[in-house]
């Protein structure tokens, strides 16, 4: 099978060796072992992105179709024909294309390849997220009347395709929409980055850590919050953050300010960005508690939490989006309220002092962790689309 893909990253060829983001390029390289080409349509980055782009493609399948600079939304919608043009060239080489979304250009990318089947992979939803931007009001407004209007141009496109989405909350909405709607769950990993241990929390001072985007919708500010109190308590603990800066967001430098009013200047530690792999990973093996304190109800499955509890951390998130579909409180995770620091700390607390809940805990989601693993998701999806494109329906 020869696929096409799309989504709004960046990706650079240098060395005849094509670099990506290391989420999207596991997953590119994962399908590859599955397809006989895969062609990516994928954005110039910007000067800024080059040092995000730390992950080299591994399959001599995949090529690279560069579509232009990534540049704002805007100026790429004003770019869409010639996009669209660009990937229309290629349209006679591909069995199927392959859009993961939202993404500003979905329509314009499956719109370019009509005469082969498309396929969406939808792991999130631009119009259910407008109002955790870090924006004025008019600004969202026009966010949220651009994002409608995205959203409908998607699910026309959704109607005739074969559509896989990674949230439970996506799939209840879509599935009376859609004549081919698949639940997935999405994942980085492989059968080698799984680090089993018994417990964790053996010595002070224990280390809270929070990986992903550097986003105030990630309840960066209640953790903080949530590490004074814990201090206050008499808990040694310490707080790293490690992942990227959001554009546009200024919760790190909010940041700062919080910790040196609370005092706890020295308890908190930003990191910076950490490639998928051994570097990032490390700060896993080493941590005693994942925390993720989402507030966002448009939430995901964090592939975060998959990486947590495939190394053995117990893991505390808040039940927003998908969350609490894929996890059970008390059982595999504990789960508490967004936008609440005391549920932060009780959950902490116990966390600290209950050693046979720790275990359970820990043990539970590690389980859960080893049925998911990036190389059985892409068989999957790979099966599937081939069973659609065959079928009468397509054909």
């Amino acid at each position: 099978m020869r696929l096409g893909f799309h989504y709004h990253v960046p990706a650079l060829e240098k060395n005849r060796q094509i670099f990506l983001a290391g989420d999207i390029g596991r997953f590119i390289d994962s399908l590859a072992i599955y397809c006989d080409e895969i062609i990516c349509f994928l954005h110039l980055p910007l000067p800024q992105e080059e040092a995000n782009l730390d992950y080299p493609i591994q399959s001599s399948r995949v090529s690279l179709v560069n579509i232009g600079p990534h540049v704002s939304i805007p100026r790429r919608m004003v770019l869409a024909r010639k996009i669209s043009r660009q990937i229309k060239q290629y349209e006679i080489d591909l069995d199927v294309m392959l859009i993961r979304g939202p993404t500003p250009l979905l329509f314009e990318a499956a719109h370019a390849c009509r005469n082969v089947p498309s396929v969406l992979l939808l792991v999130g939803d631009y119009l259910a997220g407008v109002d955790d931007l870090p924006q004025p009001c008019w600004r969202k407004e026009l966010i949220r009347l651009w994002s409608w209007w995205n959203s409908e141009r998607q699910l026309s496109v959704a109607k005739h395709s074969l559509t896989f989405v990674n949230s439970h909350r996506l799939y209840i909405q879509l599935e009376k929409k859609l004549p081919a709607l698949v639940e997935t769950r999405t994942t980085t990993l492989t059968e080698t980055d799984f680090y089993a241990r018994e417990d964790t929390c053996q010595s002070a001072p224990f280390h809270l850590l929070y990986t992903g985007r550097m986003s105030r919708a990630k309840g960066l500010l209640e953790m903080v919050e949530a590490v004074a109190e814990l201090t206050r308590l008499g808990k040694d603990v310490l707080l790293d953050l490690v992942g990227p800066r959001e554009k546009g967001d200024p919760v790190l430098d909010e940041l700062a300010n919080l910790v040196s009013t609370l005092g706890i200047a020295e308890r908190v530690v930003y990191h910076g960005y950490k490639p998928v792999g051994p570097k990032l990973f490390e700060f896993y093996k080493t941590a005693d508690i994942y925390l993720i304190a989402s507030q966002s109800s448009s939430e995901g499955f964090p592939r975060t939490i998959w990486e947590a509890l495939a190394h053995s951390l117990p893991v505390i998130a808040t039940k927003v989006g998908s969350i609490p579909d894929y996890l059970e409180d008390n059982i595999q995770a504990v789960l508490i309220p967004p936008k609440d620091p005391s549920a932060i700390v009780d959950a902490c607390v116990r966390l600290i002092d209950d050693m046979e809940y720790r275990k359970a805990i820990i043990f539970n989601g590690h389980k859960l962790s080893l049925g998911n693993q990036i190389n059985v998701r892409a068989q999957e999806m790979v099966q599937l689309i081939q069973k659609w494109i065959s079928s009468e329906h397509i054909n």
